[in-house]
């Protein structure tokens, strides 16, 4: 036998199950998965060996309720178990379909899009645990379906004793056979299942590694992550559970509840276990920035944090200031982060990079911009400093076009953001005719490539993508567009009362024209009431008149964008409804308003000229 033969390196996996199977033969006693049920302490763990066991015994006890191809919705509270019953799914030949817990049998977001979930893909089995089932039969019972639903407590099948799994045979997958349905978080509407196959997966797991490349020399440095993001979140399934297990580094998953109440704690578990990776949206790096008290820092050890994974639209060059300002003492570094681009139609990432550089921040004529064209400047006047999401790998292709006519736009154009390359998913489960509109477009000069619509207005430059808002969410007033987030950041810095991060501006259409609308989240320690009122202290809160919040909204936008503000809503703090991910969901906020379904903060009732906006809080 030659001597090159003994020593290549076994081909790569071509399914998840393979990739699964051979890290348990490889290293069956390492403990890859942890989980901190208080964010602090580890609760529980799993082996590789463990995990394998218990994939074979779910899978045997699936095989005997669903036939290969069927749906499976898995619906679990934050914990390891999930990742078994996910594994379970696929070693039995089933389409898993992450859902979000269900909290109770009501009408709460996560009901709602769970409700959504199950009518769309049409399941024939509901897995979660047992504690949890009650809760998601009661709510099976409501619901409208084909065929009856299975339910299954995957925590009381045993998958750990001797003859566990023993009746176990592999299933019959290829790259081409569909692994799961990856729910999109419903920014713009209701949430859809993007089709994925083992294929589309295990090439964005090289793609990812590929655009990390430059710190997976160093293994050491990919020791391990902590990741506090929901496991039926795209971002969240793939680098807290996928990732880890393509690349060979350990995990730890803590609840995102958990994460939300004391951000410090992600942060103190990445310092401890000295891991190498971190991943979130920017409201979550933001939210340490702003809850992680001085007292803590010294506690914490981030220098070896070597990537920060950052997926926004936009990512806030301010953001990455200020969590760089704040964290630098603790050995954070700049070079860590790590922005990208991607969604769930693309399994998750499209582009992203480079590592050990640091971010990509370059300032862009704003005047030129609102007119759609692409401009780079150096004086800081009339300019907007956006980042870079990222490299592109030679297997992923980009291209800009016009959104209205699909034609391609010249290099220096703002455009719709379209991309083409393996990782992108086979179409919207169930529905054929806007599968065929997002995920199967020509573009002229790319011969019969097809491209998805990402739905993301941005640009190249320099070999960077750029995005900057929802093509649903652009607002053009008398020619000219303007891009929410800045409106957003504007009205949020005009007035210490406005939250950070808790904006919302649209356009709607009614007798009255075209109106901006500009909806504001009120700090909790500030109480608004109507009119001009003077500020005063009493104990821990401020009381400030509406007036005042008003005027400084209207005047910071116009004197920042040229625009005229014609309703402002000031809102109790936690009332703008975001998604799993973080992401504020604009249509939702501009159907809530037409409804007339916020409520006003004002301690008083609103003056005259204000809609009146009957309850409904998010």
């Amino acid at each position: 036998m030659p001597v090159d033969a003994v020593t290549q390196s076994p081909p790569e996996p071509t399914t998840l199950v393979e990739l699964c199977l051979r890290r348990a033969a490889s290293q069956p006693d390492r403990r890859m998965f942890a989980f901190l049920g208080d964010g602090i302490e580890e609760s529980d763990s799993l082996t590789l060996a463990q995990l394998d066991a218990r994939a074979r015994a779910i899978a045997t006890r699936l095989s005997g309720h669903a036939p290969p191809g069927a749906r499976a919705v898995l619906s679990y509270p934050p914990g390891l178990e999930f990742v078994s019953a996910f594994f379970g799914c696929l070693y039995a030949g089933l389409v898993a379909v992450p859902a979000p817990p269900v909290l109770r049998a009501g009408t709460d977001d996560r009901s709602t899009r769970f409700r959504a979930i199950v009518g769309n893909c049409e399941p024939e089995l509901v897995l979660s645990n047992a504690s949890r089932l009650d809760r998601v039969g009661s709510m099976l019972k409501d619901l409208s379906t084909p065929r009856a639903v299975t339910p299954v407590a995957t925590d009381e099948i045993d998958g750990l004793g001797p003859l566990a799994g023993h009746r176990w045979s592999p299933p019959r997958v290829d790259p081409d056979t569909v692994a799961y349905l990856q729910y999109t978080s419903g920014t713009t509407g209701l949430p859809r299942g993007v089709v994925l196959t083992h294929g589309n997966v295990l090439h964005n797991l090289a793609l990812i590694l590929a655009n990390g490349s430059d710190a997976v020399d160093d293994r050491d440095r990919l020791r391990s992550t902590v990741s506090w993001l929901p496991v039926f979140h795209d971002m969240g399934l793939i680098s807290g559970v996928l990732q880890p297990l393509y690349v060979g580094y350990d995990t730890a998953l803590m609840p995102s509840s958990v994460f939300v109440q004391q951000p410090v704690n992600w942060l103190r578990a990445i310092s401890d276990r000295r891991a190498g990776i971190g991943s979130s949206p920017g409201f979550g790096y933001e939210l340490c920035v702003r809850q992680v008290p001085e007292r803590q820092l010294g506690s914490l050890d981030l220098s070896g944090w070597g990537i920060a994974v950052v997926g926004d639209e936009p990512v806030r060059a301010d953001m990455i200031d200020g969590f760089t300002s704040r964290f630098a003492p603790c050995g954070f570094r700049r070079e860590a982060f790590f922005p990208s681009y991607g969604m769930a139609e693309s399994t998750v990432m499209v582009s992203g990079g480079q590592v050990e550089s640091e971010p990509v921040i370059r300032r862009f004529d704003a005047v030129a911009l609102a007119k759609g064209r692409v401009q780079r400047v150096e004086d800081e006047t009339e300019s907007r400093r956006l980042v870079g999401l990222g490299r592109l790998h030679p297997s992923m292709a980009v291209a800009v076009v016009d959104p209205a006519t699909g034609e391609p736009c010249a290099p220096d154009e703002v455009g719709e953001i379209l991309a083409s390359g393996p990782s992108i998913g086979t179409g919207y489960w169930n529905e054929p005719e806007e599968s065929a509109r997002a995920f199967r477009t020509r573009v002229r000069g790319h011969g019969d490539r097809c491209f998805l619509r990402t739905g993301s207005v941005g640009f190249m430059d320099g070999g960077q993508l750029f995005a900057l808002c929802r093509v649903k969410d652009l607002i053009v007033v008398d020619g000219t567009q303007h891009y929410p987030y800045d409106i957003e950041t504007t009205a949020a810095a005009s007035h210490p009362s406005v939250r950070d991060g808790c904006c919302c501006a649209f356009v709607v259409e009614d007798d009255r024209g075209t109106r901006l609308v500009l909806l504001a989240e009120i700090n909790s320690r500030h109480r608004v009431v109507a009119g001009a009122a003077p500020q005063s202290a009493s104990g821990t809160r401020v009381t400030v008149g509406s007036d005042e919040i008003e005027q400084a909204i209207r005047e910071a936008v116009f004197a920042e964008h040229g625009l005229r503000t014609d309703d402002v809503l000031l809102l109790k703090a936690g009332s703008l409804p975001f998604t799993t991910s973080g992401k504020l969901q604009r249509a939702q906020c501009r159907h809530r308003y037409r409804a007339r379904a916020f409520t006003a903060v004002v301690s008083e009732a609103p003056r005259t000229g204000l809609p009146e906006h009957h309850s409904g809080r998010s």
